[in-house]
């Protein structure tokens, strides 16, 4: 088990960034228009302000437990995160990584590394068939997290 990621360079994440894009993300819907595709000039350098899971293609809500679950199953999971300015997101973790990165994970290593990851991290494998969500949000209860393309009820 690799105690690592691998960082991705940087034409390989623009490709698995845009793959995932093109595979989950409305990119028509108007909340992407404005927060996403539209990128605002911060102290940190030019970042977008939305969050992609926003604007995802028919999400299904799971359990953060059934996120941890599901993603052991896969031998290697790829990882992003929104790219948000350090003047937007206070006190929690950014992507330690560089900007608009990709890693590839261990699954087993990679929930070892989420108190170092932004709340808000999308995980899929190869395929690019499915992907796992987790969010900064709370509903009453739990974490929201999701899911798409993959059936895990």
């Amino acid at each position: 088990m690799d105690l690592e990621p691998e960082i991705l360079a940087t034409d390989e994440s623009a490709l698995l960034r845009q793959a995932y894009v093109d595979a989950f993300v409305d990119t028509k819907c108007d909340h992407y228009a404005k927060y996403i595709r539209a990128e605002r000039t911060f102290s940190d350098g030019k970042r977008y302000e939305g969050y992609i899971w926003d604007c995802l293609r028919q999400p299904k809500r799971v359990t953060f437990k059934r996120f941890t679950d599901t993603i052991v199953r896969f031998d290697q999971v790829f990882v992003f995160a929104d790219d948000h300015s350090r003047d937007r997101v206070i006190g929690s973790p950014l992507w330690p990584y560089a900007a608009l990165s990709v890693a590839r994970f261990h699954p087993d290593t990679l929930l070892k590394c989420l108190p170092q990851l932004p709340e808000d991290i999308y995980v899929f494998d190869s395929s690019v068939s499915w992907t796992l969500i987790l969010t900064h949000e709370h509903d009453r209860k739990r974490r929201i997290c999701c899911s798409v393309g993959l059936d895990v009820t």
